[in-house]
């Protein structure tokens, strides 16, 4: 990859869709033709135009075709799909094209920028901008209409409340179908042979923690690797705490929601549950991981969503008993103490989809009681739809069931678009708390901090409060230089090229300008109109503030001022991309010039080497990305198994200090945030020798071997043979793996995106992970295309300098 072409990557997020943006931003698409509740049909003056199951179809009308992307989580998509197959079956001329995986969210959003919409999804988006930018569609006539039982209107078949969500100025665009609640789930045979109890109260909670502790078993698992599942612990007590109204105003930044005695007490509970009674190594579980330690019955309980067997299933023991309770409460709590923690998962459908009429008549299908109670009975999972939950629920379900039946109230996110800037300063918070790395008190003023600059970036957008100065002046300073050397040092070739009357490359051929011309012009043509272009409109996308769905405002160099003299987290996901560039290498440059070294010395066994350490270049990046997850597993994972084990054997033979050392890394949590960089350099190590050790090796190789004769008969060794042979004729190829070490440092984006579960806290970020995570979750089109534009001019201009810098000048004869 040279390093020009390395722009495709640095605007990749950008550059998907931007030729169709381009155009969809001059011609608006025809927005599809909807009966308007102002303007009634004449010839249906009080009913919307749905499509009519009874009537055939038209056999000379191609089917009308409805699109349906979905998140693959807990719920899965058997279901779904189940009720796809039966809607085709009773509605002749429909086709439902449903569809979905974990990654659902990244396609759809693409599309949505492309303006291209499905019909129906539950994807994870801005729907709120969606909602302002008239891109959803209101389902209010259709809700006042007759559900698909036909004995109630559509609206009085869902949950009291479960409707107000995605409420806006009087209008509903958004139905649940499963109804989420979070729970204390516990193994209900567990508790029966030892005699415990449920807890209602936290200090019941912790002496409960204490007596499962004393029987020798660790009393929560939990999915480190998702750190948000802890906000239902947090959220649940400071709702008790200080009152269903402080709540609320605190999920709308209110000055002096996060910094007061109640929130920093609801912090101090979910810190003690972490440092006390969490699994060993949970830090680094995934949500699977650490819900099959449970269900193996490695520990008593969880924290989780009412998807939780629903998302095991296939592996849950059969004779294991589920059993749930409430969050526990503060006995001086200000809110009902049966209020419940959850929400519901919410479909919508796209008004500019080619058939949303026929989106909304399969949802109220799918929202009947007769598909709800399907949902329920091959899921397992509670549904918002009245009266269906409790006859098609199992027994380990029971327990959750009565808590929502006689929950008085349901509470969690509240209505309205909230601030997704505070998304990350949430993410950051919560990981320190349950790490120990900041006291409660300090992460409630750390929030309140974080809620004052949201506030103000809201208030007054174009304002910049200016963190950090000689770090961009000397950055902008080395770009400049590196620039300028560049620019130089090509001007320089150019000229005394010129001078030595070479107008062409020696040993090819000489081709006339026209010819040339007829060369060139195809791939240029082809690479102008599918990366200069996109690239370059880009570049103007950096200069305004877009959402990526309204109209953009022009605000000059706001975002690259943000960035360079605000932003903490640019500046730590850059010093994480010079870890992964500098550190790295270190590595696996000598260890790879090692491996060539002896594997050209013809050793045993060298072609059996060669093959086997170039293996894991075959396995693609998020292949051994998972791989390297179960490698680390803290609960059974080879690498630890191996290092307790080897600490066993030291403490046997007398080695006790070191073997010590070893065995307390049992239960060790590598892919914690925390530990992650170093928990990079063996996967890289492993990952990345094998393809520079060829590179090395096919250089060593056309070495003439009468080089080394000679050195031999001079008497030099072999350590000064490499020194003086084959590092100097190696050097041009040594550079370019440089190169290419350096490139990827910068472009490292999978294995961090993967290793946090699409989660990073800032202190792990790059600048990849952090581009993605401005465009897709905090919706800063603008901001993250000035990242791309900056990622690009320092990986052009760097590695440009770089090669000269580390290019010798060869003699031609």
């Amino acid at each position: 990859m040279t390093p020009f072409r390395f722009l495709l990557f640095c605007l990749v997020v950008s550059c998907l869709a931007v030729a169709t943006v381009a155009h969809a931003q001059d011609q608006p698409p025809d927005r599809a033709q909807l009966p308007n509740p102002a303007q009634p049909n004449p010839a249906q003056p009080n009913q919307a135009q749905l499509p009519n199951p009874a009537q055939p179809p038209n056999p000379a009308q191609p089917p009308v075709r409805v699109e349906i992307p979905l998140f693959e989580g807990g719920q899965g998509l058997e279901f779904f799909l189940e009720c796809a197959r039966t809607y085709e079956q009773e509605h002749e001329g429909v086709v439902i094209d449903l569809y979905g995986d974990p990654r659902i969210h990244d396609k759809v959003r693409v599309r949505i920028l492309e303006r291209s919409f499905p019909e129906v999804t539950n994807a994870r988006l801005n729907y709120w901008a969606l909602i302002r930018n008239g891109d959803l569609l209101p389902l209010d006539e259709f809700l006042d209409q007759p559900n698909w039982e036909g004995d109630r209107t559509w609206r009085e078949s869902f949950l009291p409340g479960t409707l107000a969500q995605y409420t806006h100025e009087g209008k509903t665009y958004g139905v649940p179908l499963m109804a989420s609640a979070y729970a204390v789930w516990y193994n209900k045979n567990m508790f029966e042979e030892n005699g415990w109890e449920p807890a209602t109260t936290w200090e019941e909670f912790f002496a409960l923690c204490e007596e499962i502790k004393a029987a020798g078993m660790w009393p929560l698992a939990f999915q480190g690797r998702y750190p948000g599942y802890v906000q239902a612990v947090i959220d649940h007590g400071y709702y008790h705490l200080a009152g269903p109204e402080r709540y609320f105003d605190q999920k709308n930044l209110v000055p002096g929601s996060f910094d007061n005695p109640e929130f920093t007490e609801a912090l101090s509970v979910a810190q003690r549950i972490a440092l006390n009674y969490f699994q060993p190594g949970a830090m680094g579980m995934s949500h699977t991981e650490s819900q099959l330690e449970f269900f193996l019955g490695h520990t008593a309980m969880i924290f989780c969503g009412s998807w939780l067997k629903s998302e095991m299933l296939g592996k849950i023991p059969d004779d294991f008993r589920l059993g749930s309770f409430n969050i526990p409460v503060a006995p001086t709590g200000k809110a009902d103490p049966t209020a419940v923690y959850g929400g519901s998962g919410y479909y919508f459908v796209l008004k500019d989809s080619e058939n949303p009429l026929a989106g909304v008549e399969f949802l109220r299908f799918m929202t009947s009681r007769r598909m709800a109670g399907l949902f329920a009975r091959m899921r397992d999972i509670p549904v918002s739809v009245t009266g269906v939950s409790e006859a098609n629920l199992t027994e380990d379900m029971a327990d959750l069931a009565d808590m929502l039946k006689n929950a008085a109230v349901t509470y969690g996110t509240p209505p309205g678009e909230g601030y997704p800037a505070m998304t990350q300063y949430w993410t950051d918070a919560r990981f320190r708390v349950i790490t120990g790395q900041a006291t409660p008190a300090e992460a409630a003023a750390e929030l309140e901090a974080a809620a004052a600059v949201v506030r103000r970036q809201t208030i007054a957008p174009d304002e910049i409060n200016i963190r950090h100065v000689w770090k961009p002046g000397l950055l902008i300073g080395l770009m400049a230089l590196a620039i300028g050397y560049w620019s130089a040092t090509t001007y320089k070739r150019y000229r005394d090229r010129r001078r030595a009357g070479k107008s062409h490359v020696a040993g090819l051929p000489f081709l006339r300008r026209t010819d040339r011309i007829i060369f060139i012009a195809p791939a240029l043509l082809l690479y102008a109109v599918f990366v200069i272009i996109p690239s370059a409109k880009s570049f103007l996308w950096s200069l305004n503030e877009w959402d990526g769905l309204t109209d953009m405002r022009f605000t000059g160099l706001l975002n690259f001022g943000r960035l360079l003299f605000e932003s903490d987290g640019f500046w730590i996901a850059l010093n994480n991309n010079l870890f992964i560039m500098f550190v790295i290498p270190l590595f696996v440059i000598p260890i790879s010039l090692f491996l060539a070294v002896c594997i050209s010395r013809q050793i045993r066994g060298s072609k059996f080497f060669r093959i086997a350490f170039f293996f894991p270049n075959i396995l693609g990046a998020v292949a051994a990305t998972l791989l390297w997850m179960h490698l680390y597993n803290p609960q059974g994972g080879p690498i630890n198994a191996a290092l307790v084990g080897l600490g066993m054997i030291l403490s046997a033979v007398g080695f006790e200090s070191a073997g010590s050392w070893l065995q307390a890394m049992e239960g060790f949590a590598w892919l914690s945030q925390s530990n992650l960089y170093w928990a990079l350099i063996p996967m890289s190590i492993w990952g990345a020798c094998g393809f520079n050790m060829i590179l090395f090796l096919a250089a060593m190789e056309s070495i003439p071997q009468s080089l080394y004769e000679a050195a031999d008969i001079d008497g030099a060794s072999s350590w000064r043979q490499f020194w003086t042979i084959t590092l100097p004729l190696i050097w041009e190829v040594l550079s370019i793996s440089i190169v290419f070490m350096v490139i990827g440092g910068m472009k490292a984006f999978e294995t961090i995106w993967l290793l946090t579960n699409q989660t990073p806290t800032t202190q792990v970020h790059v600048i990849g992970t952090l581009m993605v995570q401005d465009m897709f979750t905090e919706f800063k089109i603008g901001e993250a295309t000035a990242i791309a534009v900056l990622l690009f001019i320092m990986v052009f201009f760097g590695t440009a300098a770089t090669l000269r810098l580390m290019r010798r000048e060869t003699v031609e004869f």
